[in-house]
């Protein structure tokens, strides 16, 4: 059998045309037919073999590449999950620590007040004066005292009871400018101390 070298068709060895197109058949005709067949079958493997190598090396960077992907996205929720775990320690001490530091601190007037209450206490001799005035001062600084926790320990009632103590004091020191003494100067100092608190006793 010779292949035809213009249409491929196989031709009896003895056929010197070919039958369909009409082209010389030879033994040369079908070399050269079989040298470029074999030319067209060994590009074609070569194409093939490249194509199936780089989707090999693309599936593989494929791989790598997810597999990487999935650490850093380990990495990531890891750390999270830690920094998570830091804000839940930094919650709790805030919250272990604001109780102490509100009972630490103390208003510097409310340390006036007291003061002046117990300056009153050692001067005043047992007066019914200074007794009613140190009546409503332990009732004060008492309230105070069970709400020293709270954020305003100056609430509503204790404002009431220094609105009251205020008004006596102010009756007192008026009926006491006469005899000008040591427990005028004290009814004058926590005259001033309990209008103060009125304005800043819940101020820290």
């Amino acid at each position: 059998m010779s292949y035809c070298s213009n249409c491929g068709i196989n031709n009896p060895l003895e056929a010197k045309f070919c039958p369909s197109c009409g082209t010389k058949i030879g033994i040369e005709a079908s070399k050269k037919h079989l040298s470029s067949y074999k030319e067209k079958m060994y590009k074609n493997t070569i194409i093939g073999l490249k194509n199936e190598g780089k989707k090999i090396v693309e599936n593989k960077a494929k791989e790598v590449f997810n597999s990487a992907l999935s650490k850093s996205k380990n990495i990531s929720e890891e750390s999270q999950s830690i920094s998570e775990v830091f804000k839940a320690t930094k919650t709790f001490n805030n919250e272990v620590e604001e109780p102490n530091s509100s009972t630490k601190k103390i208003n510097k007037w409310t340390w006036i007040y007291i003061i002046i209450t117990v300056l009153l206490l050692y001067f005043g001799n047992q007066s019914e004066e200074v007794i009613g005035v140190l009546i409503f001062s332990i009732l004060i600084l008492g309230i105070v005292f069970f709400r020293r926790k709270k954020e305003k320990p100056y609430n509503w009632l204790v404002k009431i009871i220094i609105g009251v103590q205020l008004i006596f004091l102010v009756a007192l020191v008026a009926d006491r400018l006469e005899n000008f003494s040591a427990i005028t100067i004290l009814f004058i100092g926590l005259l001033i101390t309990n209008i103060m608190l009125l304005l800043k006793g819940n101020n820290s």
